[in-house]
């Protein structure tokens, strides 16, 4: 076993690669350990259950009208962090057999107090989650790096910077109800730091980038002249609809944000491949880069317009139950109560389509127009 022990530490000191995913491994763990006792960092005190005891307590009638058990829970917990420190607490809690509206607790289970770290009252006010976050955030980007190494490293960076360009853009912003101006320039913003951080600066990139842009151009235009000359769409069921004023600027922006990540799926699939076709074949005709394109864009399409469709039907579960559980026929829910979630879909599905030959279009000509030039100059 030490032989093999000491086999496993001589490789790893050979290779470079592997020594930089156990360092990541190590600091990974690292951060869990932090977690699982950064109580002190905490203004709201914190108590970890050692102690938990619980019974039937009756039935109580569900929103449903059906009849569901309740239980009731005493509880004993450590606190963690304040002048209480080390003292014992003790807590009761209540909740239903569903825990549509209450909190099943566990011996283990680190918990919000209520009251401040100096000055504790009775109540918890919900579970201490930071550990378990960070273990799947963290898991994910050990996969990412892992997996695909160092592309896996700039999908973390660029997904970073997108947050970043997202939250700046609403905190510089000046009017925060033009919210369709402000997520017009944040597209362009994510469009070229996700593909330049992705990609680097190269001709495949621009493309990928322009196509997008043009793209989002053309269907935003289309759909702005369909609603002009046509019917426009009905907004009366979108959310927080009484608190808003622009629900026409907001449902435009929803369009945007949500289909731009299809659309730049689509352009780069197909630049990457184009740009690799004419690599290796210069003199490929445009005929045959757009039969090729096209074939590359009917095995995308499909794929990316599913994905699509189930990203607003997960949305839409919780909606589509809550009013068939009162009654509401399935086709009435989808004529009256989802307008504006079918016509989102139909809009970015169409850019999705729309990408394919544009995609072709602006690759073919930056690609080409280059080695031209290169003829003309030797």
């Amino acid at each position: 076993m030490r032989q093999f022990g000491k086999k496993i530490i001589k490789h790893i000191k050979k290779s470079k690669k592997l020594k930089q995913q156990v360092i990541l491994i190590i600091v990974y763990l690292t951060a869990i350990l932090f977690t699982m006792c950064d109580a002190w960092l905490y203004h709201i005190p914190i108590a970890k259950l050692t102690e938990v005891e619980t019974m039937e307590s009756g039935e109580t009638k569900s929103t449903r009208g059906t009849m569901e058990t309740e239980y009731k829970q005493s509880i004993r917990g450590i606190v963690l962090n304040g002048k209480s420190k080390g003292k014992m607490i003790g807590a009761s809690n209540e909740y239903t057999y569903t825990g549509m509206l209450s909190q099943k607790y566990h011996k283990g289970d680190k918990v919000f107090l209520n009251g401040t770290k100096d000055d504790i009252k009775l109540g918890i006010r919900g579970l201490k989650r930071d550990t378990e976050l960070v273990s799947l955030i963290g898991f994910l980007f050990i996969l990412l790096v892992i997996v695909t190494g160092r592309q896996g490293v700039l999908t973390i960076i660029t997904v970073l910077m997108n947050i970043v360009i997202f939250i700046i853009g609403f905190i510089c912003a000046e009017n925060t109800s033009n919210v369709l101006e402000i997520c017009s320039r944040m597209i362009v913003f994510f469009a070229v730091a996700t593909l330049i951080g992705l990609n680097g600066i190269n001709k495949k990139t621009i493309a990928s980038i322009v196509s997008t842009l043009i793209v989002l151009v053309i269907i935003m235009g289309a759909f702005d002249i369909v609603i002009t000359y046509a019917q426009e769409v009905d907004y009366s069921t979108m959310e927080y609809l009484g608190s808003i004023d622009n629900p026409d600027e907001i449902f435009h922006a929803e369009i945007l944000l949500s289909g731009i990540g299809a659309i730049m799926d689509v352009a780069v699939a197909i630049a990457t491949a184009l740009s690799e076709i004419i690599r290796k074949k210069p003199d490929v005709t445009f005929l045959q880069l757009f039969k090729s394109g096209r074939e590359i864009g009917y095995d995308i399409m499909g794929t990316m317009i599913n994905v699509l469709l189930f990203v607003f039907v997960c949305g839409l579960i919780p909606t589509c139950l809550i009013r068939m559980n009162n009654e509401i026929r399935f086709m009435t829910i989808i004529k009256l109560h989802i307008p504006c979630e079918l016509c989102r879909f139909f809009v970015e599905s169409t850019g999705i389509v729309l990408a394919i030959p544009v995609s072709i279009l602006i690759t073919s000509l930056i690609m080409k127009m280059t080695i031209k030039r290169r003829k003309i100059t030797c």
